[in-house]
């Protein structure tokens, strides 16, 4: 037989059915982050809402993700976890005649580490982790900025793994 005869007689076969595909090769963590569009804010942990709020406002701000108000119409999940501890202190105050008042303990409050995981809301497999320990302050005022720079340190870490600087 000629090669143009079994070309032909090739060519009149019926055409074989398509090859299913092979199952495409589970997507990377970076890329399940690229291609997430919605995410679900979350609170855990017993701090104060202080780096929730951060988040919460630097995700709204970025823009890159939708946040929505339902774990189902979410892509990825966003938790903020945020761990108080006291502290006890001894304190003495002194009364306006100069004489000496009540002494006693004072319990301070600070948040001792700042986490943020965001997992896959299906699966729930993390796809980022980051953990920032915020400075000790001795004034309130210096705990709770401290508290804000982690949170925003966090989500500056966050950002550029999702969106790497110089793109």
């Amino acid at each position: 037989m000629s090669l143009a005869a079994v070309v032909q007689q090739e060519q009149k076969q019926e055409p074989k059915p398509e090859e299913k595909p092979a199952a495409a090769p589970p997507l990377s963590a970076s890329a399940r982050l690229a291609a997430a569009k919605t995410a679900f804010l979350r609170k855990t942990g017993n701090g104060d809402n202080a780096a929730y709020d951060v988040v919460s406002t630097t995700l709204e701000g970025w823009g890159r993700f939708t946040l929505v108000n339902s774990l189902e119409k979410a892509d990825v999940v966003v938790e903020v976890f945020s761990q108080s501890e006291s502290e006890g202190g001894i304190t003495a105050s002194v009364g306006s005649d100069g004489r000496r008042g009540r002494e006693g303990k004072v319990k301070q409050s600070s948040v001792s580490e700042i986490k943020l995981t965001v997992y896959d809301a299906r699966s729930r497999v993390p796809l980022w982790t980051g953990i920032e320990r915020p400075k000790s302050g001795m004034k309130k005022i210096d705990r709770e900025n401290n508290e804000v720079e982690a949170a925003e340190r966090l989500m500056q870490k966050f950002h550029d793994s999702v969106e790497p600087p110089g793109k």
